[in-house]
């Protein structure tokens, strides 16, 4: 398997050096993730999973949280459940995947390959116009 899952263009690029900088870490450990199947190495590959893409997650999510309040996004609890219910969805099959159950690694790949596009490609872009929009000329 050659090249990446994801390049990280314009399209998920927000404009927030800060958070363009955690999501481009989101998806070089995903890239890391398919780089490892890729090269046969799918019990490495879903450790690597499930200790860094986890932790890193909810760091981020963190992150974002708190930058969402500091620039008073007015629908910041919709977003807040939106993380949560990725979270609890991720936590869920963490188990599982270390289990070695191959569904439950493919459908938690599925979900991080699709939050990215579309959580990040459409759903983050909602605060960052927010914050572009009520930053000073």
């Amino acid at each position: 398997m050659a090249g990446k899952m994801f390049n990280f263009d314009v399209e998920f690029k927000l404009g927030i050096d800060s958070v363009d900088q955690e999501h481009q870490v989101l998806v070089d450990l995903l890239n890391q993730v398919y780089e490892l199947i890729g090269e046969g190495k799918r019990d490495e590959a879903r450790k690597y999973f499930n200790e860094t893409l986890s932790r890193y997650v909810h760091e981020h999510f963190s992150h974002e949280e708190a930058f969402m309040e500091q620039i008073g996004f007015p629908q910041i609890e919709e977003h807040r459940k939106i993380h949560e219910n990725f979270r609890n969805s991720f936590e869920a099959l963490k188990p599982s995947i270390e289990s070695a159950d191959d569904t439950a690694f493919r459908k938690a790949l599925n979900d991080a390959f699709t939050w990215i596009i579309t959580h990040i490609g459409k759903t983050d872009k909602r605060y960052a116009q927010f914050y572009h929009a009520s930053r000073p000329s």
